[in-house]
């Protein structure tokens, strides 16, 4: 009996072992396809042309509707170091390809686990796997349309002010965008672990209690990480994932309660 555990434990870490390769050269050839430069990119990397395109767009349609001038939000990037551009193409494309193959590296876990599981958890599973996908999308677009051009505005509004003539090394610029754009993704999937901490293991953090303590931790941790000396982007960024994540857990406490 037990040569045959042995024996279908083996399999299992084998086959485990294939998913992990498969989802490993999926990333892999992602991410090296977006360093490919293609004419409909004007011979831009696709990468750098998806987030070079993103950005001024963004700016182009957000700024005038906040009656922002977007000529004044204007920065003159600079090399900076031999290696900065280089650092830029690959972070652009770590970012991206990362964004493109994690749906297909979700669907082949899923796919891994669904002969193990029952019917009403291959429902949770999908339900799962959709609402992250969803909330962290949802993040995404909220750093790239809100968080990192209003950042940017901010920065070089006080540079103005100062005097201060905005020169960025282009690693340090795109690197940024990068950064805030996925710390506001990875903040957005916060109410669905609170809604299955609550629901699944019956835990409350009591957060309609202490959202005003971990309001200003949050923030603390926050403006650590961003450059905007203002409170304005630690808030936009902390804020709504708390206050989702207050309603996620109102919403499993009645749930819990009615069953």
């Amino acid at each position: 009996m037990l040569e045959r555990f042995s024996k279908e434990l083996l399999d299992e870490v084998m086959e485990f072992a294939k998913l992990l390769r498969r989802v490993t050269i999926i990333t892999i050839v992602t991410i090296a396809l977006m360093l490919v430069p293609i004419n409909l990119t004007h011979g831009d990397p696709i990468a750098f042309y998806l987030m070079k395109t993103a950005l001024s767009s963004v700016i182009q349609r957000l700024f005038p509707v906040l009656g922002i001038d977007a000529s004044n939000t204007s920065i003159v990037l600079i090399a900076g170091s031999p290696v900065g551009p280089v650092r830029v193409l690959l972070s652009s494309a770590l970012f991206f390809g990362l964004l493109i193959s994690s749906p297909i590296s979700l669907y082949l876990f899923y796919r891994y686990l669904k002969p193990a599981l029952y019917p009403h958890e291959r429902r949770l599973a999908v339900r799962i796997v959709l609402y992250t996908a969803l909330l962290f999308y949802s993040g995404v677009a909220y750093g790239f349309t809100v968080i990192a051009p209003l950042t940017m505005f901010i920065l070089v509004h006080l540079g103005s002010t100062l005097g201060v003539a905005p020169y960025v090394t282009v690693a340090d610029f795109y690197e940024f965008i990068a950064l805030s754009v996925l710390a506001t993704a990875v903040g957005f999937l916060a109410p669905l672990a609170i809604y299955f901490i609550n629901k699944v293991f019956h835990i409350s953090l009591n957060l309609r209690k202490h959202w005003r303590y971990i309001l200003v931790i949050g923030y603390a941790v926050t403006a650590a990480i961003t450059p905007d000396p203002t409170p304005i982007t630690a808030l936009l960024i902390i804020g709504p994932p708390l206050a989702s994540s207050v309603l996620a857990e109102v919403v499993a406490s009645k749930r819990r309660g009615s069953q």
